[in-house]
């Protein structure tokens, strides 16, 4: 795949689009909103169907060498198709930047077992995606992202849910291109799983990282040991490997229950540290076959505070709105950042 880009970077920096913020922002459900003072969104709590919002994400995407688009997807007439169908594809800015659907399994297969929405899904997808002049095609072919697959895997439904995938797609006249979200922690000694897709990633940087507070640098290397790991079980399985990485974690706005990592490598790194040690090794396992592809974990992901989409500039806090001031943070320091992981990811994405 060698799309054309107006990017200054030789990769496709792909990033997980979240095209699901309404009115309310899913208003009192991420860590931000929750500092003392507020961290929120440059562009406020924004409603993504703004032509507008679009078109400044678009702006900072290629500014930031982003040529990809991996957006939520979760069924048709959801609020994310509709964003897609009617507001981002027919974007008038759009330019080079391509699209492809991130397939939700947990909101189309339920108990990742039951099989009744797949083909229909794809058939749909097909009618509605795949001819779009920027619709991401990997060796001419329609490209879908597979949440979960791992977990599909495990029990016992990745071979009938990608036969099913497949199958729809050809009905409708196309061979379907599998990304799955197949990578996670260690790599087992082997995996017939792998060989029935045509790329795998890893989406939860954050849960095969393992770390919590400050990861570290040994965490880091420790990390793409084990995705190197992972390249050479899917080169042997003849399946494409797709590297990713993550700014930080932290989704005590929307859950209990996950220990937060700062966005800072050490205690006393600067912010953004972990973030561009991240993509320094990332780039090193790009493959040629997907157009040297690396994911970020990601745009917009408030939720889970994983994402680079840029921050009203505020001071650096530790305090938030909980009864103890710091339930959200867990006492790790967190800046209003501006657009400062945009410009890591173009620094280290631009070849001189």
């Amino acid at each position: 795949m060698n799309p054309e880009s107006t990017t200054s970077s030789t990769y496709t920096v792909g990033v997980y689009y979240y095209p699901w913020y309404g009115d309310d922002f899913h208003g009192g459900r991420y860590l931000r909103e929750h500092l003392q003072p507020p961290q929120l969104p440059s562009l406020g709590e924004y409603d993504d169907r703004d032509s507008e919002v679009i078109a400044q994400h678009l702006r900072w995407s290629r500014d930031a060498n982003v040529s990809l688009w991996v957006a939520s997807w979760w069924g048709p007439g959801r609020r994310e198709d509709t964003a897609l169908l009617h507001h981002i594809l027919p974007h008038e800015d759009l330019q080079d930047t391509k699209i492809a659907l991130f397939y939700e399994t947990g909101g189309r297969i339920r108990d990742f077992t039951d099989m009744d929405n797949v083909s229909a899904d794809v058939a749909y997808i097909a009618a509605n995606y795949f001819e779009h002049p920027n619709y991401l095609h990997i060796d001419g072919r329609p490209a879908l992202f597979v949440y979960l697959t791992r977990v599909l895997s495990r029990n016992g439904v990745l071979a009938e849910t990608i036969a099913l995938m497949r199958a729809a797609a050809s009905q409708a006249g196309y061979e379907l291109y599998i990304v799955g979200d197949q990578v996670f922690g260690r790599p087992p000694s082997g995996s017939s799983a792998i060989g029935l897709l045509d790329a795998v990633t890893n989406y939860d940087v954050y849960g095969s990282m393992g770390s919590r507070g400050y990861a570290g640098q040994q965490a880091v290397d420790a990390y793409y040991a084990a995705q190197a790991d992972w390249q050479r079980l899917s080169t042997e399985a003849g399946t494409a490997f797709i590297p990713a990485t993550t700014p930080g974690f932290n989704d005590k706005g929307v859950r209990d229950g996950h220990a937060a990592v700062s966005r800072k490598l050490e205690q006393d790194s600067q912010p953004g540290t972990l973030f561009r040690a991240m993509v320094r090794q990332a780039v090193g396992l790009t493959e040629e076959a997907t157009g040297r592809m690396l994911l970020v974990t990601s745009w917009n992901e408030w939720h889970e505070d994983t994402q680079i989409e840029p921050v009203a500039p505020a001071a650096a806090t530790r305090s938030d709105d909980s009864v103890s001031g710091q339930a959200y943070s867990e006492g790790l320091q967190y800046e209003g950042y501006g657009e400062r992981y945009l410009d890591i990811l173009r620094e280290e994405t631009t070849i001189p």
